[in-house]
């Protein structure tokens, strides 16, 4: 075993578009902060040691369950299991096996403040397709959370029932900027950039972000913010007006029943009792 500082995973969150809550983003940025200054045990390679996701799925009765649970990104690398997430890539791998054997109920059970906006309005639209073309009936359920990201990819259940504890929405985006010029002058250390073209660098002479560069970024954070209004449009009937509204607000399961993000708010064994009565058809 070996100590691995994760400097890369945590260079990956800044200055990128995510689908994530502020609080999720703040747990994730923390944990990369001290995992980097800190010394921890890490396999050397995490196919070394696979984390297995679990589902439930009984084939013979034809119900399957996915759990979608933390920091979610688009590739499966390995280390988003290490750190307790999920990719998109497994979730569509997922679906995708249970299909085959014969499901035609598909849970998603989920707990995540969102993560990575690449390849996630595809990946929604791409299981909603799978589900369409096999006949298959996709539940959500929030078991806890489901923030940008995660509610994106629910979204395209036919029903979205929460517990009566969880929380939905900030439906919006997120891009996080690190600055280490003033830390680097307090230290000692001269930055220079010799470029050709001034876009390839995101710095005035001073240190700090160009004013075009902060606008750029803006704009993007706005299309984005459009294309995933749209989205949830498309799935739930909701506006994009009334969207917007929301300013990415995080919803209490009864005020995200009232604005129709979700269908319903059952307990658990609620839940589990519902979509069994609803796929032996009661």
């Amino acid at each position: 075993m070996k100590a691995h500082a994760l400097h890369k995973l945590a260079a990956s969150l800044y200055g990128r578009p995510h689908l994530i809550s502020r609080d999720a983003f703040q747990s994730i940025s923390s944990y990369l902060n001290s995992r980097n200054t800190q010394l921890m045990t890490f396999p050397d390679d995490p196919d070394e040691e696979p984390v297995e996701q679990q589902e439930g799925c009984d084939t013979n009765f034809g119900i399957g369950v996915i759990s979608v649970m933390g920091p979610l990104t688009y590739r499966s690398t390995g280390w988003e299991a290490f750190c307790g997430g999920y990719s998109y890539q497994m979730l569509l791998g997922e679906a995708a096996d249970l299909i085959g054997e014969g499901v035609k109920t598909l849970v998603i059970e989920c707990d995540s403040g969102g993560g990575e906006a690449y390849g996630c309005f595809e990946t929604a639209n791409e299981l909603r397709k799978m589900c369409d073309d096999n006949g298959v009936t996709l539940y959500g359920y929030i078991d806890g959370c489901a923030c940008s990201a995660m509610y994106a990819l629910i979204c395209v259940c036919d029903e979205i029932i929460i517990n009566e504890y969880a929380e939905a929405g900030s439906i919006g985006v997120l891009i996080a900027l690190y600055n280490d010029s003033e830390h680097l002058k307090q230290e000692g250390y001269e930055r220079v950039f010799i470029t050709d073209g001034t876009e390839k660098v995101p710095f005035n002479d001073d240190g700090t972000f160009r004013e075009g560069f902060i606008a750029d970024l803006q704009k993007r954070c706005a299309e984005l913010g459009d294309a995933f209004r749209a989205h949830v449009s498309q799935y739930t009937g909701i506006s994009t007006e009334e969207l917007k509204a929301t300013n990415a607000k995080v919803f209490s399961a009864q005020d995200a029943l009232a604005l129709g993000l979700v269908n319903k708010i059952q307990t658990r064994s609620e839940f589990v009792s519902y979509v069994v009565d609803k796929h032996k058809g009661v």
